[in-house]
């Protein structure tokens, strides 16, 4: 693994605990539901009533796409 990866892989865990604990750019954890098809889902939503839902094999992975989905929505 290239340093660049593991820099990328370390800043990903740190947003994903500031999102568990304080909310991350505007969006707060709302719910996690563990699905029938044995998969996580995480829902965040920010005071605008803007919903984003991300979906992972377990639930560090659910908070991980919701985080990427979070960047991805406000920086696309």
């Amino acid at each position: 693994m290239n340093e660049s990866n593991v820099e990328r892989v370390s800043s990903l865990h740190e947003r994903v605990n500031i999102l568990k604990t304080k909310g991350y750019r505007g969006f707060r954890i709302t719910k996690n539901v563990k699905k029938p098809e044995f998969s996580i889902e995480v829902c965040a939503s920010n005071k605008t009533g803007m919903r984003l839902i991300a979906v992972g094999d377990t639930l560090d992975e659910a908070y991980e796409n919701l985080v990427e989905r979070i960047d991805i929505t406000l920086d696309g």
